[in-house]
This record gives structure tokens, C-alpha cells and sequence, in this order.
């Protein structure tokens, strides 16, 4: 019963990690049937970890570990939306990932593949209120959520 909110990729400064913890905090708040899971490894982990100790979200966040091949699609699967919160990002791969198999995704508009991808939800990386408002909405009307996928795949081809 529980939704799931998935963020794949390196664990480090120009990817955003600590504003999707941020934005964790204040999704639970408000809704705590939601589970934010971390795939990744990085050089900001340990201080990701201590954030999401000192914002009292044990009980919230998973930490995967890196996640490769089979488990990684098998994680895209099961969330029911993936966050790319970058602040710096070329292109970025995840969200058309995870379009491939079914998920939505939100993504910051910091990132190259904003430029090209118009069937996602688009925040800043430092608006941690407006991540979290987006989260919130995509969780409760599985229409948009379904409307992003259906015109994602179409946009993937």
C-alpha cells in the first residue's frame, strides 16, 4: 500500500541527492505511506546518509546501492515515480530509462534531457517545496501519471 519514489544515479554534489531528501521530508509530512529509495554509490553517500538520519526519515528511505542490468529495470518497475533532481546534468539518462519500463519521472530543469523530453514534470533543483508538491501530485492522480508515461513512450520512438 505504500507508494515509492525511486532516485538512480551517482551520489554526488552535481546530482541533487540532498534536495530529494529535503523534498522526502516534506513529502512524508504529509503523506507517510510513501518510501524513497536511493540506487547509487557516491562520494556524497555517508553525508547523505547522516541527512537523512538528522531529518528523521530512517523509516522512509531505503539505500539500494548501486544498481545494475536486471535489478536496476526491476527498480524502475516497482517505483511508481523516479526523481532526477540535478543540478548540473549534460544530458541524463534515468527519466528515458525509466519511461522504457512504465515510470514517470520528475526532473530538474538544470538538466539537458529537459531540453528534449516534454512528457515529465520539470522543478528547479533548489525548490525542495515545489519537488515535494509535484511528488505529492503524481502519487495521488495515477492520471498523470499514466498520461506521462502513455506520451513519454510515444516521445521515446
Amino acid at each position: 500500500g505504500k507508494k515509492i519514489v525511486l532516485y538512480h544515479g551517482r551520489i554526488s554534489i552535481q546530482k541533487g541527492v540532498d534536495n530529494f531528501v529535503r523534498a522526502a521530508r516534506r513529502v512524508v509530512d504529509v503523506d507517510p505511506n510513501v518510501i524513497f529509495v536511493i540506487s547509487g554509490w557516491g562520494d556524497m553517500t555517508n553525508q547523505i546518509i547522516e541527512q537523512v538520519g538528522a531529518l528523521r526519515l530512517s523509516e522512509h528511505v531505503r539505500f539500494a546501492g548501486p544498481l545494475w542490468e536486471t535489478e536496476r529495470d526491476r527498480m524502475y518497475q516497482s517505483a511508481d515515480l523516479v526523481v532526477m533532481p540535478s543540478v548540473s546534468e549534460p544530458f541524463g539518462l534515468v527519466p528515458l530509462e525509466a519511461l522504457q519500463h512504465g515510470t514517470p519521472a520528475i526532473i530538474s530543469k538544470q538538466s539537458g534531457v529537459a531540453e528534449v523530453l516534454s512528457h515529465v514534470l520539470k522543478v528547479d533543483f533548489w525548490d525542495t517545496d515545489e519537488m515535494a508538491n509535484q511528488i505529492l501530485s503524481s502519487l495521488r492522480y495515477p492520471v498523470i501519471r499514466q498520461q506521462m508515461v502513455k506520451e513519454g513512450k510515444w516521445q521515446l520512438q
